[in-house]
């Protein structure tokens, strides 16, 4: 094979899990962006790794019925959307067709599927973390692009909001007039429905003068400059004080749910409201409920759980998150029906705690990382008195093989589904519905 970079025609067979067209390349395996099966693309090798190379395409020949012109004029140098050159019927029966070969490769038979929900494919995206990078005097503020760790060259965002699209224009005139212009790796930015947040993480102390430019930045925009130095317990806010929470409205539910700017929220407001919808729909009545919310965050699934009219708990590790989710419950007025406390999921020592409030529950809400519900999951079923469980995954993988522990322990999956969470990319957003076979009852 010749030496990277170099420049190749090849066939492209099929797509594996990250949306990447598979192609050969004298004998060894090739993974192409902006490819479709059946297409002829010429591509530029960027990198190896594995014994396998990737590469941006481009269409020779022999266009698939469902490639689309992308409406990203970054795409596919910019590593934040990998699906943009498909139409959207097709990324959703993609994104089905991985979930069911994973249900299938752990021998999970769903009794039936949910129609795959979304929502609009554009200007979604409330939180993110951008790349920075000094050129020569230009500084590039956005995405990585695919397959390297440099930034890609991008004025606007399609998939981020308006408001946060609008940033990187004056981000990347505003970056380069620091004194420590190329001490600034990265910017997560984040919105609320009020107010949008930046934390700008910075390796060498900022000048006053520095400081004085950022503020000028967030007078003109009204945003809220968070600087780092390091860790998240290092953040400092511009305007001196606590940090500022963040908030989103869940009408339906009567409910206003408050957020630190670094703390994790789904980031498309429109699927969560889908996905609370149909969690409390695969959970049925709950007036008089007991629930329990595992990997509750701050609350997000909780607390609509208990404006519903359930009892409920809700255990997560992280400190800070569980002490969010106690501010949102009084609030919001239902701290009485809410009891959180903070839980290493993933320890046997929490396991006791678990095991004493599931053998008094209904259900069990489980919305996991992406490696899933972890080693406790068999004895938590051991102890669970309900006949419901409700799962959310960020992982199709993991969350077919914990489907496989849930159905052994005397489950059926009786509904599952996709949540298109981030369109025109490769992530795939689960909801799976369980219900005990000795004694089932129809829920939802």
């Amino acid at each position: 094979m010749a030496k990277l970079p170099a420049e190749v025609t090849v066939d492209v067979s099929a797509l594996d899990e990250a949306m990447l067209g598979i192609a050969n390349l004298d004998g060894r395996a090739l993974r192409v962006r902006n490819a479709l099966p059946g297409e002829t693309v010429q591509t530029r090798v960027l990198r190896r790794k594995k014994g396998i190379v990737y590469g941006d395409g481009v269409l020779v020949e022999h266009p698939h019925e469902s490639r689309r012109a992308s409406i990203c004029p970054y795409f596919p140098r910019c590593g934040g959307c990998s699906m943009h050159h498909m139409d959207y019927p097709m990324q959703l029966e993609l994104k089905q067709r991985q979930l069911a070969q994973a249900l299938d490769s752990n021998a999970v038979v769903p009794r039936g599927w949910s129609a795959p929900q979304k929502a609009g494919r554009l200007g979604y995206r409330r939180k993110a973390r951008l790349g920075v990078r000094m050129v020569g005097e230009q500084v590039l503020v956005g995405f990585r692009e695919s397959f390297s760790n440099r930034v890609a060259r991008m004025d606007s965002c399609a998939t981020l909001t308006p408001e946060l699209s609008a940033l990187l224009p004056d981000l990347k005139r505003l970056l380069p007039q620091l004194s420590i212009a190329d001490q600034v790796p990265q910017i997560e930015v984040a919105q609320g429905d009020t107010q949008c947040a930046l934390i700008v993480r910075h390796l060498q102390p900022m000048t006053e003068s520095d400081v004085e430019l950022w503020r000028e930045f967030a007078q003109t925009h009204a945003v809220e400059i968070i600087f780092q130095a390091k860790g998240y317990d290092t953040l400092v806010p511009l305007s001196g004080g606590p940090l500022k929470r963040l908030g989103y409205r869940l009408a339906d539910h009567g409910l206003y749910i408050e957020f630190l700017p670094h703390q994790f929220t789904q980031v498309n407001l429109a699927m969560n409201e889908t996905l609370i919808r149909y969690v409390l729909a695969y959970l049925g009545n709950l007036q008089g409920k007991n629930v329990l919310d595992l990997f509750c965050g701050i609350g997000n699934f909780t607390l609509p759980i208990a404006r519903a009219g359930a009892r409920a708990w809700g255990m997560e590790s992280a400190p800070e998150a569980v002490a969010m989710a106690c501010v949102n419950a009084l609030n919001n007025g239902v701290a009485d029906q809410l009891q959180f406390s903070v839980a290493d999921l993933f320890s046997s020592e929490s396991a006791v705690d678990v095991a004493a409030i599931l053998a008094q529950c209904d259900a069990l809400v489980l919305d996991p990382p992406r490696s899933g519900a972890g080693p406790g999951l068999h004895d938590w079923l051991t102890h669970f008195a309900g006949n419901t469980i409700v799962y959310v995954s960020c992982n199709p993988n993991s969350f077919a093989s914990d489907a496989a522990i849930i159905v052994a322990a005397g489950f059926e999956l009786a509904q599952v589904g996709i949540f298109d969470m981030f369109p025109s990319t490769a992530h795939v957003e689960t909801m799976g519905q369980f219900v005990r076979r000795s004694r089932e009852t129809t829920v939802g």
